[in-house]
Order: C-alpha cells, then sequence, then structure tokens
C-alpha cells in the first residue's frame, strides 16, 4: 500500500468518524429534547412566557457554539440545549396530545421518516444542495415576519395552517441545504455544530408538523 493510498484511507476514515460523532450527537440531542418535552408537561412557565423561552433557545444556541471545542462541555451544553427545545415546545405537545395522544406520534413518526428519507436521498444522490441557500435563509426571514404579524395582528387559523405547511416544506429544505453542506464543507472537529445545526432542523420540522396535524385534528 502506498503514501497516497494511507493518506486516502485515513482521510476517509476520519470522515467516517466526524459524521458517526454527528449523528451521534444528533440521537443524543433529540432523546434530551424527548426528554425535556415530556418532564415539562403541565409546567406552566414555558406556555406563559413563550419569548423569554425563545430568548432562551437563542442564547442556547450561541452557548453550544462557543463551547464546540471544549470536550465534555459541549457534549453536555448540547444536550442541555436539546432538554431546553423539549421545554419549549411542551405546551404545543400537551396541546395537541388532549386533542388525541396519537397526533403527537404520527408527528414524530412522521418527522422521522422524512429527516430519514431526505438524509439518505442527500448521501445517496451525492447532489450539492448549495443552490437552495437564497430560498431557504430567505424562506426563514419571511416566516419569521408572517408568523409575528398572525400572533399580534391577524390571528387567522388560516394564516396559521398555512405557516405550518410552508414550514414543513421550508425546514425539508434545511434538512437537505445542511446536509449537503455538512458532507462537503464542515471541518472534521465541527461535529457539535453539525448536530446543532440538523437538531435545529429536526425541532423545527417537527413542530411545524405537530402545529399542523393540531390544526387539522380541530377539523
Amino acid at each position: 500500500m502506498n503514501t497516497n493510498t494511507i493518506q486516502v484511507t485515513q482521510l476517509a476514515d476520519a470522515r467516517i468518524s466526524f459524521l458517526g460523532k454527528t449523528y451521534g450527537m444528533l440521537a443524543l440531542c433529540i432523546a434530551a429534547g424527548s426528554a425535556g418535552a415530556w418532564l415539562s408537561m403541565g409546567i406552566a412557565f414555558p406556555h406563559e412566557h413563550p419569548f423569554i423561552m425563545l430568548m432562551i433557545m437563542i442564547g442556547g444556541i450561541f452557548g453550544v457554539q462557543a463551547v464546540r471545542h471544549t470536550p465534555g462541555i459541549n457534549l453536555a451544553a448540547l444536550i442541555a440545549f436539546g432538554g431546553i427545545t423539549g421545554m419549549a415546545v411542551a405546551p404545543l405537545v400537551g396541546m395537541v396530545a388532549a386533542k388525541s395522544p396519537m397526533l403527537v406520534t404520527q408527528a414524530f413518526l412522521t418527522t422521522a421518516i422524512a429527516f430519514v428519507s431526505l438524509t439518505a436521498y442527500t448521501f445517496i444522490s451525492r447532489r450539492d444542495f448549495s443552490f437552495l441557500k437564497g430560498f431557504v435563509w430567505t424562506g426563514l426571514i419571511a416566516m419569521i415576519v408572517l408568523g409575528l404579524s398572525n400572533y399580534f395582528i391577524f390571528e387567522s387559523p388560516v394564516v396559521a395552517l398555512s405557516l405550518s405547511g410552508i414550514g414543513v416544506l421550508l425546514f425539508s429544505a434545511f434538512i437537505l441545504y445542511d446536509t449537503s453542506s455538512i458532507l462537503r464543507d464542515y471541518p472534521n472537529d465541527e461535529y457539535i455544530a453539525a448536530a446543532l445545526t440538523l437538531y435545529l432542523d429536526v425541532f423545527m420540522l417537527f413542530e411545524n408538523i405537530l402545529s399542523l396535524f393540531g390544526i387539522l385534528g380541530d377539523d
């Protein structure tokens, strides 16, 4: 085995290790989010102070990024962030579960199937989805503006339903875009940042699917 072959093998092994760590960390974060949502059921604070929870989540994102290269602390921060997001989504989970617990299960399974399918497609096709960058970020900004407008001004169920449907499509596109970016652009030591990015995609996809199922469950 010549030197070039050894180097290629080492690079491939390092990349496989990076991906293994990324998806392992993602699985732990999802588990923490699920536990956080379950343990927070019935707690009034997330329901009464949604914008404080949003600020805590945003702070958590910056916190995880700040310690992402510190062994041990980075994993603890990522898991803690997962728990916080679970706490934040607990009111929505409780509201939908009150209509039908099966809707929550269906939303979780739908999210899992969508994520695995989109991830597999990106891995197998090896397509570069960087062309989606302008679409996903413009769509995210538009959703935030429309969501805030509907929350404070319109209070329209039709707009809420439309935003949830658009959100499902948008964060499905984010999974394609971010997975492609992780495969092509992320250095091997950025597995915490990669896991955080994918977790945010999964969390937002689940939240929009759950919201969509909850609204449709009223019919």
